[in-house]
């Protein structure tokens, strides 16, 4: 217990509050503002603020609205003496309790998320900036956005690495779908990869600490179901006819070698009339053969074979990542007439799509392709709200070919149907059979439920 002072100590009877040093001269390590506060009906209550640096309590005991709030007591008597005495005594034994907590949360931190992050992310990027790409760049950028928006404000980051849970992960999951159902209608599949790929770094760096030490594992990642974008037969059908439109007709004319060279053309505009006539060229081969949007700048016309008497084109190719030639015949009888057409204008040798750029030079194909099939659709389609990129038109020509034949999404044709178009038959069903399926059976329901309402309730009354 804590000796009396010798002097007196005059203390108003009206008093509120009273600094414990300031007023009893009470000898020893304690808070300097240590207080003691008298409440009307209660005992006296001791209170104090600890400095930031040695306050345990979570956020430095902040409140909501980032006012440091003190620590509180009562002293158990209405004495002011007893509790300037009581009160000196809680406040060392709550100084000491502090001191151990804060150098526990200090030890625990070091050995936190949070900490691992501090010490792996300068040395990775030490490791990356001397990539001559700007990989690093988008790489630390990237990074960077993941810690501070998605793990760092999880309070399980600041822990004990080891004491992280699986329902920890789950619940930041379930965070990241709910943020991207809300701001774009996807799953967040894209933030969950992102997550695990730098939570599982940091578990990693934490290994050899934490020897034995099993981390928790992270929630299944659902791939996103989301209907691919395609077009509907009419609006492919506008489509093709706006580009003939965009070329001056030249692309349904009989045009020798000499005459498509001498098509309006210009190096310094890609909308000339030389390259409206390859934009429709390639897409039909798109139509006819399911190229994908990696062979553009490969397709060859010697690589294709006209049967007219089984009114069927063939095309041989390469598979760019086998190595292995894929033979792909056209499903669609006037492929013929379209191959005739486009034999006339190019010969039996070359490339198809842009034959004038240079070889390799496959990204400029690809760009310029995509560009002017995005002036055309924006011309010829302003409403449609989908993809405008190539990989539309290999959706189209797949959706559309199951829609007119039903039974190629059947086995085993399916599977041939899918080996024909570079795919999968298992590709074929997700991406577009089940939503034809879905398709048709709102028509059949449409059709055969009966109406809800009376036709009373849909017509319009008039006024008196």
């Amino acid at each position: 217990m804590v000796g009396r002072t010798k002097l007196g100590v005059n203390i108003p009877d009206d008093w509120r509050t009273l600094n414990v040093m300031e007023t009893f001269k009470i000898r020893g390590m304690y808070s300097s503002d240590l207080r003691l506060v008298k409440k009307k009906g209660r005992n006296i209550q001791a209170e104090f603020l600890p400095l930031p640096d040695e306050d345990p309590r979570p956020n430095q005991g902040r409140s909501k609205g980032g006012k440091r709030l003190n620590m509180q007591k009562g002293m158990g008597t209405m004495d002011p003496l007893i509790a300037a005495e009581r009160a000196i005594e809680w406040n060392k034994e709550q100084l000491q309790v502090n001191n151990t907590l804060v150098h526990n949360k200090i030890e625990e931190e070091k050995k936190s998320l949070q900490g691992y992050w501090d010490e792996w992310f300068p040395e990775e990027c030490r490791n990356r900036e001397g990539d001559p790409s700007r990989k690093f760049s988008k790489w630390k950028r990237d990074t960077l956005r993941i810690w501070n928006n998605d793990i760092a404000p999880e309070e399980w980051s600041k822990k004990d690495i080891s004491k992280i849970t699986k329902k920890n992960l789950e619940k930041l999951f379930k965070k990241l779908k709910t943020r991207a159902i809300t701001n774009n209608g996807t799953n967040g599949r894209g933030s969950q990869e992102d997550v695990r790929r730098v939570i599982n770094k940091l578990f990693s760096e934490a290994e050899d600490d934490f020897h034995g030490h099993a981390f928790p594992k992270f929630p299944k990642i659902k791939k996103q179901k989301k209907q691919v974008t395609h077009f509907r037969r009419e609006q492919w059908e506008t489509l093709l006819r706006g580009v003939i439109e965009l070329s001056g007709g030249a692309c349904m004319e009989l045009l020798s070698e000499d005459e498509y060279q001498n098509l309006e053309y210009s190096p310094f505009n890609r909308f000339n009339q030389r390259n409206w006539v390859d934009l429709h060229d390639a897409m039909l081969v798109q139509w006819y053969f399911y190229t994908r949007s990696r062979d553009l700048d490969r397709v060859q016309m010697q690589w294709f074979e006209s049967v007219p008497k089984e009114k069927k084109v063939i095309c041989k190719l390469e598979d760019t990542k086998t190595g292995r030639i894929e033979e792909t015949e056209s499903y669609r009888s006037d492929a013929v007439r379209f191959w005739d057409r486009i034999s006339k204008r190019r010969g039996k040798s070359g490339y198809i799509m842009l034959p004038h750029i240079e070889r390799p030079m496959e990204r400029k194909v690809v760009h310029t392709l995509n560009h002017l099939l995005r002036h055309a659709i924006d011309q010829c389609l302003p409403d449609f709200k989908g993809e405008k990129s190539w990989t539309t038109l290999r959706h189209t020509a797949f959706r559309l070919t199951l829609e007119e034949m039903p039974e190629l999404g059947k086995y085993p044709a399916i599977k041939q149907f899918a080996k024909n178009g570079g795919t999968s038959d298992t590709m074929l069903k997700s991406t577009y059979l089940d939503y034809i399926d879905d398709v048709e059976l709102g028509k059949k329901a449409r059709s055969t439920i009966k109406e809800g309402l009376s036709e009373i309730f849909f017509k319009n009354r008039v006024r008196d």
